[in-house]
């Protein structure tokens, strides 16, 4: 069963994160390749979250339909230069955590796993449920925390 209450606790897991890291740390991008800043990967996680409300409305508002996939390479490069805020970017996933919270947290669990979107993602073709998306969007988050720590461990290495 998907962890509804993991998801809700999910941006409190990261924003105890971000809270801590140095303004200096927030747009170093480490030397291994294809690597993204810690603004990118939360610019990118709140980016799919947005989405991600509309893909979870549309599961119970147009069961079957197709969902909007992002191509996240593109994305990430045609953004990084901006000049994007952080802090709002995680006011926004606190928000979209507690609207989807919200509206899933007394659907009737027989539909978490009838209903669906179909996503084409990376050349396969998911049906995914509400459960799915809960399970989705909560390892996606704990992805990217991964990579913030990383992120974080190899600035602290380069300052030694």
């Amino acid at each position: 069963m998907a962890d509804l209450e993991k998801y809700k606790d999910g941006y409190q897991e990261i924003n105890s994160i971000i809270k801590l890291i140095p303004e200096s740390i927030i747009e170093f991008i480490p030397a291994y390749e294809n690597s993204w800043s810690i603004k990118e990967h939360i610019i990118h996680l709140v980016d799919s979250e947005t989405n991600g409300l509309i893909r979870l409305k549309s599961i119970i508002a147009q069961p079957g339909s197709d969902c909007y996939v992002m191509d996240e390479d593109i994305w990430t490069k045609n953004i990084r230069r901006k000049k994007e805020d952080i802090n709002k970017y995680m006011q926004l996933l606190k928000s979209i955590r507690e609207i989807a919270y919200d509206f899933i947290k007394d659907e009737v669990k027989e539909s978490w796993n009838t209903q669906y979107f179909i996503r084409t993602y990376q050349g396969k073709t998911l049906k995914i449920t509400i459960e799915n998306w809960i399970d989705l969007y909560n390892n996606h988050l704990a992805f990217h925390i991964e990579y913030i720590n990383k992120i974080i461990e190899s600035k602290m290495k380069k300052n030694l």
